[in-house]
């Protein structure tokens, strides 16, 4: 595949016309197939009642267009509203005793703590492995893990200084020790072209409106297949209404035996249909070419940074980064509004350090410009 045009692909972005967006990891801003995603769910509901717009087949064709995008079987993957979904799914799915442990860490988002926190109350411990200087080695999880360790949660790219964990080898350790894997994915996915069935995790929880340049409100979990049919739901998901259909002594009757049965109710027509148009827009482009892209730019960021006098936490090495570059200053919250208001800089404040996160939209002039207004206001 040949190397895409930045420049062209940077044009699919109406905002940057006007902004300078470093803030993909809190969301991203639309390219115009997502527009177009909209349009058509627009036109088909009026021109049509919604026969395609609200058609069972489109939530099928995405699922398996994500499945191909994401690295996984389709029936390895549920559509949720979030990331936050998808974890709680995960945190209400295992069978946990007294005395039992989860591990956690302490670089968590928030999201990713409140859901576990129920067990507590049924006599299980969580523990928090700790960070070493912002980064996760795999002996910070180790330290926490023993023979009651049921269950491994942790982000996959760090939401604050963008450090990113090794999964392949912490799933290999939760494996050899029977705990289960619990990741939340969703600064990783659209960005990192890894496959999810590669990662070693048994469950990944990812919100659409980040890289994959979805609606908030849509998302994806994925479980691995051998896993499926042992978690816990909340509720049984039918597998049809006919003869297939049966009462037995073990259930009432047969039940969804694929990850679909994470799913409720209606579907999110609107959300899976531009869930669609941005994956194949991601196709078009490449993860690898993606990932290639915001390896270029984050490191020539962490390099500007370095030449102006400032600090960052982000690791240095790009197995041990993503698209996060956080930048340690005074009163970031102020800074940050300044930049908005002032320079028309769009960044985010987390763990009281300014962060730049960003895409393969945007370019050197961004990161120049940014590090500029930088200087001026700390100046």
């Amino acid at each position: 595949m040949t190397c895409p045009d930045w420049n062209a692909l940077r044009d699919e972005f109406p905002t940057l016309a006007n902004w300078t967006f470093l803030d993909v990891a809190r969301k991203t801003v639309p390219p115009r197939c997502q527009e177009r995603a909209l349009r058509e769910y627009w036109r088909d509901v009026v021109e049509n009642a919604g026969a395609d717009a609200w058609s069972a087949g489109n939530v099928a064709e995405t699922r398996v267009l994500m499945a191909q995008l994401l690295g996984a079987k389709p029936s390895e993957i549920a559509f949720t509203k979030n990331t936050t979904e998808g974890l709680n799914i995960a945190a209400h799915g295992f069978r946990l005793n007294p005395g039992d442990n989860i591990v956690l860490t302490d670089m968590e988002h928030v999201a990713n703590v409140w859901v576990w926190k129920h067990w507590e109350a049924k006599g299980v411990e969580l523990r928090i492995a700790r960070n070493r200087e912002g980064r996760l080695p795999l002996d910070c999880f180790l330290e926490q893990m023993d023979e009651r360790t049921r269950v491994v949660s942790t982000a996959y790219v760090t939401y604050g200084n963008g450090y990113r964990v090794n999964l392949p080898e912490l799933g290999r350790a939760c494996r050899e020790r029977g705990a289960r894997l619990v990741v939340d994915g969703v600064q990783a996915a659209g960005i990192l072209a890894t496959p999810l069935n590669g990662l070693g995790a048994d469950i990944i929880a990812i919100g659409g409106h980040k890289g994959l340049f979805g609606l908030a409100g849509s998302g994806v979990v994925y479980c691995r297949e051998e896993l499926v049919n042992e978690l816990q739901t909340d509720f049984v998901k039918q597998a049809g209404a006919g003869p297939e259909t049966r009462a037995h002594l073990v259930s009432q009757f047969d039940y969804m035996r694929t990850a679909h049965r994470f799913e409720g109710g209606n579907p999110n027509f609107l959300g899976i249909r531009v869930l669609r148009h941005g994956a194949q827009f991601i196709q078009s482009i490449g993860l690898t070419h993606i990932e290639q892209r915001v390896r270029d730019l984050t490191t020539t960021c962490l390099k500007l940074l370095r030449a102006a006098g400032l600090d960052s936490l982000t690791p240095e090495v790009w197995e041990e980064r993503a698209q996060i570059v956080n930048v340690l200053v005074p009163n970031a919250a102020a800074l940050m509004e300044r930049l908005r208001e002032k320079h028309r800089i769009v960044t985010n404040v987390k763990d009281d350090a300014l962060r730049l996160s960003m895409s393969f939209f945007n370019n050197e002039e961004d990161l120049e410009r940014a590090v500029h207004a930088l200087k001026r206001e700390l100046a």
